[in-house]
């Protein structure tokens, strides 16, 4: 299993200053990427022009407002209709959408500032990506492919969940993902380009554009994850879903084992 994960950020439609940060997946099976790449270039090929196979899709260009006055117009957008036509090829094609919201300003940056904290945003993901595996693909792995963000920060990121997963009690129990994370170019691979999409509607709808954005939030909705099982936590039970809000502060700490 391929799980392609992406960051983004939005600033408040009524507060520019606060920005909120989304860190979104979607995991799609491995024996169908070639497949997914392949039509999603056929998608952009059909709305956009001949030349256009390998243009990168993002979130903050084909969810602009300006595509939806068209439409509020009676104008077509080639860019909501390949939206339309991507989701809903994803919704068909058994992939299943995360993403943890961080509304807190100490940690929007998913920065992974501290390679001895795991960052709650990102243990949240990994926790509801573990469950669907187990739920769903008991004797297969998960890949965590992310988004490229340059030596510096990847190095960051790679330490910090590679520490997660080898030194923390809860990260050794994590078994259904492979313990170290993979980086990906966003321009040419479209799994992170439909994270990303993700991500911006995620994060449209937490800053304030849930009307404009109505129509696309009911569709990743439908790729949200849900499990199967009850999770117990302090006494409660609930269904893990796919979109989980970080609203207070906090880090997973890398608990270390004392030597034998």
């Amino acid at each position: 299993m391929l799980v392609f994960i992406d960051e983004s950020w939005q600033s408040s439609e009524s507060k520019p200053e606060e920005k909120g940060g989304v860190l979104s997946a979607v995991a799609i099976r491995s024996t169908d990427f070639n497949e997914y790449s392949r039509q999603i270039w056929n998608f952009k090929v059909k709305h956009l022009g001949l030349k256009c196979g390998d243009i990168e899709i993002k979130g903050k260009e084909i969810f602009k407002k300006y595509n939806f006055r068209l439409e509020w117009k009676g104008i077509p957008s080639r860019q909501l209709n390949l939206a339309r036509d991507i989701l809903k090829y994803v919704d068909t094609h058994a992939a299943k959408a995360f993403a943890s919201v961080v509304l807190d300003q100490a940690e929007v940056d998913l920065s992974c500032a501290d390679d001895k904290q795991l960052e709650r945003p990102f243990f949240f993901l990994f926790e509801r990506v573990n469950q669907f595996m187990q739920e769903n693909y008991p004797d297969l792995t998960a890949s965590l492919i992310f988004d490229d963000r340059g030596i510096t920060q990847n190095e960051k990121i790679s330490r910090s969940v590679s520490n997660f997963f080898h030194l923390s009690n809860v990260g050794k129990r994590f078994d259904h993902i492979i313990k170290a994370p993979f980086f990906a170019i966003s321009s040419e691979n479209v799994g992170i380009q439909i994270a990303d999409m993700i991500g911006h509607l995620i994060g449209r709808r937490q800053t304030g554009g849930e009307k404009v954005i109505s129509e696309f939030w009911k569709s990743i909705k439908q790729l949200e994850y849900k499990s199967r099982t009850e999770i117990e936590t302090e006494g409660k039970r609930f269904h893990l879903f796919g979109f989980k809000v970080a609203r207070s502060q906090g880090k997973v700490e890398i608990e270390k084992r004392p030597a034998d």
